[in-house]
């Protein structure tokens, strides 16, 4: 604990500001505000100087990197395909109640986990190993796993693929103890609290896919 708040008092208003935008950024997008892409962009561009710079997390540091131009791909299709959300209709003088939101939020098939598991383990291998070659980053391997499906669990976010959050919920888990490692106890405390938003995310849009398919039936 003295570590810890060590740790708080010596960290500057840039960390908070990065630290307050990526909390920012994961609650937007369990809300699904389109909001959410620019504190991603934010949250991104201070986070990966820390990685970089402080942790000397090499591959995580490149994700930020890879967040960055995300935010921007992000925001450009959820604007062109988010679904349809009526307003209030009036009929004969009165307010009617709206249907519940129609949603382009889907499902993964079986073999998209399949692709996603396989692909996404295969390529941390070999990104762990080509970074373990190249730099004296540590944790290589986990730091290259999890920086991997953090990619592809954002492709899947920028999809609207609801097992996203799952995803997220297991990366994030796992740079818990990254971090902890690294003694980067903010950093560890930051990804507890990602951790919970996604179980909520993940809960949210659960939710609104189950209204949808009510609706159409």
């Amino acid at each position: 604990m003295e570590e810890l708040l060590a740790q708080v008092y010596a960290t500057d208003t840039v960390e908070w500001i990065a630290t307050a935008a990526a909390l920012a950024y994961v609650y937007l997008a369990a809300r699904d505000s389109n909001w959410c892409w620019f504190f991603a962009a934010l949250s991104a561009a201070l986070w990966g100087y820390q990685s970089f710079v402080v942790y000397q997390l090499v591959s995580d540091a490149l994700l930020q990197a890879f967040y960055l131009v995300m935010a921007g791909v992000g925001l450009f299709r959820w604007q062109r395909t988010r679904g349809t959300r009526p307003e209030n209709e009036m009929l004969d003088g009165l307010a009617v109640e709206p249907a519940p939101p129609e949603t382009d939020i889907q499902r993964m098939s079986i073999l998209e986990h399949a692709l996603t598991l396989g692909g996404g383990l295969a390529t941390g291998l070999l990104l762990g190993y080509t970074v373990g070659s190249l730099t004296t980053a540590t944790q290589t391997y986990l730091d290259a796993v999890t920086t991997t499906f953090s990619v592809i669990a954002t492709f899947l976010l920028i999809g609207r693929r609801l097992e996203n959050w799952i995803y997220f919920i297991v990366i994030d888990a796992a740079y818990v103890y990254i971090y902890l490692r690294s003694g980067a106890l903010l950093f560890a405390l930051l990804m507890v609290l990602y951790v919970i938003m996604a179980v909520y995310g993940y809960l949210a849009w659960r939710s609104t896919v189950d209204r949808s398919y009510d609706t159409a039936r």
